[in-house]
């Protein structure tokens, strides 16, 4: 078995290729500078695991999965992550499973050899409870964000301006419309989440985690 070992934490991650090596696993290493050298590695080394560092120097490494798996690797997560919703976003993902760094060496190897062997590891009771909190964690986003997504574009950018404590005087002036118009939208804005004010409208979005792109 031929492991691409991808994390960021040189004493970690070194400490982990020795112990691996004396068992008898063939192990690449790769400090990832971005995405693609990641990639590239994986070209290169034509590995059959990829063991994969959830966060790489403050990058989210999920979107590496898939393009690993359509290079013939299984992917297997190795990270502190505990969220199980990012966890699920993983195996979601298509990620083989989930291993955390916390983990004792031989559990850590007892996982590889499983999957060198092929099988499976995550049980159907983990991927359900996984599958489980996913969707209730996007239908709670929808249903947070449900009220903002009635907004037009330049709806969106006025509350997005009045969350950056801007006035209607100085949306107006920056957009070069008329007050009234900014005016007209604010009230747009108000009627459409429910609200009174521009402090409750300001308030709702943050409650919500909302975005202008979102």
């Amino acid at each position: 078995m031929r492991v691409l070992l991808v994390d960021d934490h040189e004493l970690v991650a070194e400490t982990l290729a020795v112990s691996l090596r004396g068992e008898g696993i063939e192990v690449v290493r790769c400090a990832p500078i971005h995405p693609e050298a990641v990639l590239t590695s994986i070209d290169e080394h034509r590995p059959n695991l990829v063991l994969l560092d959830l966060h790489l120097g403050g990058q989210n490494a999920l979107p590496l999965i898939a393009p690993a798996i359509e290079r013939g690797c299984r992917v297997v997560m190795l990270t502190g992550e505990t969220d199980i919703v990012v966890l699920a976003e993983c195996v979601e993902a298509g990620a083989s499973g989930v291993l955390s760094k916390g983990a004792s060496f031989d559990r850590l190897l007892d996982e590889l050899q499983r999957v060198a062997r092929g099988e499976e590891l995550l049980s159907v009771r983990r991927r359900d409870e996984l599958s489980s909190a996913l969707r209730h964690a996007r239908a709670e986003e929808e249903r947070r964000l449900t009220p903002f997504a009635a907004l037009t574009a330049k709806e969106r950018a006025v509350l997005a301006a009045l969350m950056e404590g801007s006035s209607a005087e100085q949306i107006a002036g920056r957009t070069f419309v008329s007050l009234s118009t900014v005016r007209s939208q604010i009230a747009a804005v108000l009627s459409k989440l429910g609200v009174n004010s521009q402090l409750s409208a300001v308030a709702a979005a943050r409650a919500a985690e909302w975005h202008p792109t979102d």
